[in-house]
Formats: structure tokens, C-alpha cells, sequence
């Protein structure tokens, strides 16, 4: 009789060891879930190319950090912080630099009726639509791994304005293929490769661990 207790004991005291384990759990998966979604808001506001919308992508990246319980998915949330910033860097030269404008002979004024020409413009296109299907690529730090980006376009013409100069990126059927050279730094770098067509943009971040050596036991 008594070790039918202790067993029925035993039992509902690993049933609700169980229970508690499974409360927990789902608490975690739930909190992760929610982690993931702060993320991907910030992925969401970083594809538009505007300082608006670059400084709201930090702020969710930034939340998502400390949401987060995994180390690598922290040190992600930097380097998604640290494109964010070069991309507003970007932004802010660009607004800084005069749009160049063609001179015209004197001679010529009355038949162009005295307006200036600008010396590039793109192309006029209607409803523009470009996507990526991965927000960033990871390297080793040895060097001369390739790693392919597809790209969804509406145009043929899309074309790689940007990309850091230890990076190689070429266009290729539909994809870019990226490749990082060596890094010859102590840490880890980062850098991000900007894909235009018409007055869209997209940001591809590219990540390279530090080059790690190993020695001869």
C-alpha cells in the first residue's frame, strides 16, 4: 500500500515537473517569437533607403537585441545596426552633393531656351518592383568562399551601385555572386552592397568573421 503511494506520489510530482517545464517552454518560444518579429520590422524599414526609415530599423534592431537570449543572434542585431548606419552615412553624402549640371555655349542658349541640362539622368520607369530573398551574407575570414543573393525585378537593368572594397560582387542571370577576400583585421567587419533600378533600392549586408589562425600542436 505505502509503495503504491510514493508511486502515485512520484507520478504527479513528474507530472507537474512536466507541466512547469512546458509553461516555461512555450514562455521562451513565445518570448523568441517575438524577438524574431521586432527583427524582421527592423529588415522591413532598413530595405527603404531613406534616413527616416533607416533610423526606425536601428531602433527595432536595437529592441530585438535585448530581447534576445542567443549571443549570435545579439552580435546580428550589431551588424544589422552598423549597415543601418553606413547606409545613412551614404544617404547624407549624397544629399550633401550638388547634382551636376552640363554647360551650354553661349552660342547654343536661345535654341535651348536657356535651361540647363543635367548631365545624368536615369532612366523614367513606372512601378518599379526589386526584392531580395536574404538580407545578409556570412564569411569566413580565409577568404575565397563565394555565396549567391537572388534578385526579383520587374526590369532586366538593375545594376550594384555599392560594395565595400574587400568584397567582389558580380550581376549574373537573375543573382548576384559575392565574394569576400581574406580579412587581414583582428576582428570581425562588416559592409553592404546596394542593388538599384529606377528610384528603388535594396541592401545586402555582408558579415566576415575575423581571420582565426590555427597552430601545430
Amino acid at each position: 500500500m505505502n509503495k503504491r503511494l510514493k508511486n502515485s506520489s512520484m507520478i504527479k510530482s513528474l507530472r507537474f515537473l512536466v507541466i512547469i517545464w512546458s509553461c516555461l517552454f512555450t514562455s521562451q518560444l513565445s518570448a523568441q517569437t517575438s524577438c524574431d518579429k521586432l527583427f524582421s520590422s527592423g529588415v522591413k524599414y532598413q530595405q527603404t533607403m531613406t534616413i527616416v526609415s533607416q533610423n526606425k530599423a536601428i531602433t527595432y534592431f536595437e529592441k530585438a537585441k535585448v530581447c534576445y537570449d542567443s549571443q549570435s543572434k545579439k552580435d546580428l542585431c550589431d551588424q544589422q545596426i552598423i549597415a543601418c548606419r553606413n547606409i545613412i552615412a551614404q544617404l547624407s553624402k549624397k544629399a550633401q552633393t550638388p547634382t551636376p549640371v552640363a554647360t551650354v555655349p553661349e552660342k547654343d542658349v536661345d535654341s535651348l531656351s536657356a535651361k540647363p541640362i543635367l548631365a545624368e539622368q536615369k532612366e523614367n520607369k513606372k512601378d518599379v518592383q526589386l526584392s531580395i530573398d536574404c538580407t545578409y551574407l556570412k564569411f569566413k575570414g580565409k577568404g575565397g568562399e563565394f555565396k549567391k543573393a537572388k534578385i526579383e525585378c520587374n526590369y532586366p537593368d538593375w545594376e550594384i551601385t555599392e560594395n565595400p572594397k574587400w568584397v567582389n560582387c558580380s550581376k549574373n542571370d537573375g543573382e548576384i555572386v559575392v565574394e569576400a577576400i581574406k580579412n587581414p583585421t583582428k576582428k570581425e567587419r562588416s559592409g553592404s552592397i546596394i542593388i538599384e533600378c529606377g528610384d528603388k533600392s535594396v541592401t545586402l549586408t555582408i558579415i566576415q568573421e575575423k581571420f582565426k589562425k590555427f597552430g601545430v600542436i
